[in-house]
């Protein structure tokens, strides 16, 4: 691999490091081996899932993948052993989880190399590695197989994104638009996105009492800050990449009229936000608004030509908004 992807991936590991350690340190309840190992294991994958984010570096990535024999089990591997490290960091190694992930990530991995040459549409492999993936981290399955003390949500997220990005874009060729690169028509469709989502998913939500506006009494401009940068990295981008980038990008590929895929992952998307209520009352409205949002989502992705910067963009200025001035 050339230097441009190497370089990226240094110097977003060490951005990374930096976020991973102030989010971990500000937790009293952290030992400092449990710090190091949420360090060491989780900001090598925000580095690769930002590199990625270089079209020039991905290309670089990409050349090495096709050139390797036996690039997947050095991919695999890598990742295997960021998921092995804080257990053994912390004394919680378990060989089982070890060998349970180091398959699915092979055979996952596997399973799209070996549709490399094939156009990509949202087959039943990809239906069925989609769900394999994404289904067991939103119901929060996965989040027991790494030990106490280590941010699973976060590893997890990161870790799936760079999979996925890995398998879909690098091995199975998908044109899902993972372009972090920001450009100003993609700042501007999102600010116009964000506006559209509010005026209609707001009022309803207020309207019904899910939702109640409340001005903080005070900013906190660190906190709100990386509040900002966690949402984009471990909500907003997970999120738009399996249901914008695969999933609508894939269905787009199988029907001729544009408006299903956009209601299939909207309604996937909406129905994934079930389990955040208890009540039924709050679970159906809860899915609603997040579909309606998800509809905006995609509009915003198709606005941008298929690019996901904007998506995100827009994905995490709604949650960012949400999270000062809504709450539920």
């Amino acid at each position: 691999m050339k230097n441009r992807f190497v370089n990226l991936w240094i110097i977003w590991t060490l951005v990374g490091a930096g976020l991973i350690y102030g989010v971990a340190a500000s937790d009293a309840k952290k030992s400092m081996i449990a710090i190091i190992a949420n360090v060491l294991s989780i900001a090598p994958l925000i580095g690769l899932m930002l590199a990625f984010g270089s079209v020039k570096a991905f290309r670089q990535f990409s050349d090495w993948l096709e050139r390797g024999r036996n690039s997947m089990y050095y991919v695999a591997g890598g990742i295997t052993i960021l998921f092995m490290l804080p257990g053994i960091m912390t004394l919680q190694f378990d060989p089982y989880y070890s060998v349970i992930f180091a398959t699915i990530v092979c055979a996952g991995l596997g399973v799209l190399k070996q549709s490399r040459n094939q156009v990509f549409t949202f087959g039943w492999s990809d239906l069925l590695l989609w769900l394999v993936l994404w289904i067991p981290f939103d119901l929060r399955w996965y989040m027991g197989m790494l030990p106490a003390g280590i941010d699973s949500y976060a590893w997890w997220s990161v870790a799936l994104s760079v999979i996925a990005v890995i398998g879909w874009h690098g091995y199975r060729g998908a044109d899902i638009g993972y372009n972090l690169v920001p450009k100003l028509r993609d700042l501007r469709i999102a600010l116009l996105a964000l506006v559209m989502i509010m005026v209609v998913v707001a009022p309803p939500g207020l309207l019904t009492g899910f939702l109640t506006f409340s001005i903080p009494k005070s900013f906190n401009a660190s906190k709100i800050i990386f509040s900002f940068v966690g949402l984009f990295l471990t909500v907003a981008l997970p999120e738009e990449l399996f249901f914008r980038g695969i999933l609508l990008r894939g269905l787009e590929k199988q029907f001729s009229r544009k408006w299903i895929p956009l209601v299939i992952s909207s309604l996937a998307f909406g129905l994934m936000h079930w389990n955040n209520a208890s009540t039924l009352s709050t679970q159906i409205t809860y899915i609603s608004l997040a579909a309606l949002a998800g509809v905006g989502y995609g509009w915003t992705y198709r606005k941008s030509g298929n690019n996901l910067l904007a998506a995100i963009l827009v994905h995490t200025l709604v949650d960012w908004t949400w999270r000062i001035f809504l709450t539920t």
